[in-house]
């Protein structure tokens, strides 16, 4: 129920005795949550004292009982010098949650603006590119065929057709492959040896089978027919190498639409991991070196939450996780459901967070990170984020790590 109408007539405030309010403000044509209030706090007093219109929408989101304090009542409560004091500090409080909120809404609506003009600029030419790699890759295909089939025409060579590499080959291993055939290479002629070796390698030729590939050959063209299948070895590796790259920009635009959830509702039913795995993906140049367990329970719940806000708090979080590690150590993420939330953990094997610090955690602009890094803002946007969901975040530390544990409300 609505007791409160963003741009309505200010008669009265509310004090809540009982049940949880919800205050929204309409922001580029979407409802954005400024506040939940509770229990002994106050609403709709900032637009009686000023005497203007209502700045927000309050409603009740479950069974609640407040008390109506008219215009006229409120007026001879302000001739109390203790509940002026404690309006003043009320009020104060509440500007400050409410020009933080609506500065960090208009930064991610920037940046979302900014991404999907960045998104679309960047998926035209990848999908182009990878549409022509596929079509050089069929015709660089057949195109040796047909040259394979001229060359055993006109030389007489049976050119035999290698396995691939494995990928559990260590790369010491690879190495000393490389070196041996290198050397062979060397022994028979072939100029420049190591622009062809380890392409050769990878496409499974070894000594035996150039031998093979060159025995009905004579010496003197022996070194061009063996370079040659070197040069065709590595000029495949190279559209191998353009296909993968040229998928990796494509998987990542579609990670960076998704993680902004650009051109979808702002609330909506969604599945959390998924914006936990998005996130990985994002920060993965700084787990290089950090070992990720994930431990998911089978059907996880979804919850109702906006999107973009919840992968705000999954990149905070492991993010500092990282950063705790010094980029080496074991992120472990865990998601099971319970009776009536979705709990996910963020664990660290970092040194963990000293007794006195973890009370002052979530507090405003608070860091442990020396000056410079960071703005101390980010545990506080996160229970803030995560206060939106009707969720909650709590946090346990030892000398072998640190746990941060989000509970969000499942859809029933």
């Amino acid at each position: 129920e609505v007791i409160i109408e963003e741009g309505s007539h200010s008669e009265e405030m509310y004090i809540v005795v009982e049940g949880v309010l919800i205050v929204t403000k309409l922001t580029e044509n979407r409802d954005v949550e400024l506040a939940r209030l509770g229990p002994g706090q106050v609403v709709g007093e900032i637009a009686l004292l000023d005497n203007a219109p209502r700045t927000a929408t309050v409603k009740a989101i479950e069974s609640s009982k407040v008390i109506e304090v008219p215009v006229d009542a409120f007026e001879s409560l302000l001739g109390d010098p203790t509940v002026v004091r404690r309006l003043f500090r009320t009020v104060t409080e509440r500007l400050r949650e409410i020009e933080d909120t609506l500065r960090h809404e208009e930064r991610m609506a920037a940046l979302g603006r900014m991404a999907a003009q960045l998104m679309h600029e960047l998926n035209n030419p990848a999908a182009a590119v990878a549409r022509s790699t596929t079509e050089l890759n069929r015709i660089y295909s057949a195109l040796g065929t047909e040259s394979g089939i001229l060359a055993r025409a006109h030389t007489g060579a049976n050119l035999p057709e290698p396995t691939a590499l494995e990928d559990a080959l260590s790369s010491l291993e690879r190495a000393g492959r490389e070196d041996l055939l290198a050397d062979w290479l060397s022994s028979v002629g072939v100029e420049n040896p190591w622009d062809v070796a380890p392409a050769l390698v990878d496409r499974g030729w070894t000594i035996d089978l150039l031998e093979q590939a060159s025995t009905d050959i004579s010496e003197d063209l022996k070194p061009n027919l063996i370079r040659w299948i070197g040069l065709r070895a590595a000029a495949e590796q190279v559209v191998s190498e353009i296909a993968i790259g040229t998928g990796r920009i494509s998987e990542l635009v579609r990670v960076v639409k998704d993680y902004s959830y650009l051109d979808e509702a702002p609330i909506q039913e969604i599945d959390p991991m998924s914006g936990v795995k998005d996130t990985l993906i994002l920060l993965k140049y700084k787990l290089r070196d950090i070992d990720v367990v994930l431990d998911i329970e089978d059907d996880l719940h979804r919850v109702e939450a906006p999107g973009r806000d919840l992968n705000q708090v999954w990149t905070n979080l492991i993010d500092n996780a990282a950063d705790a590690m010094d980029g080496s150590g074991t992120l472990t993420i865990q998601a099971r459901n319970t009776q009536s939330d979705v709990e996910i953990s963020v664990t660290d094997t970092g040194a963990g967070i000293a007794a006195d610090v973890v009370e002052r955690i979530f507090d405003p602009f608070f860091t442990t990170k020396e000056p410079g890094k960071g703005t101390g803002l980010g545990l506080h946007t996160v229970q803030s984020l995560v206060g939106r969901t009707g969720g909650e975040i709590s946090v346990t530390s030892s000398a072998s790590g640190t746990t941060f544990t989000v509970r969000i409300p499942a859809v029933a």
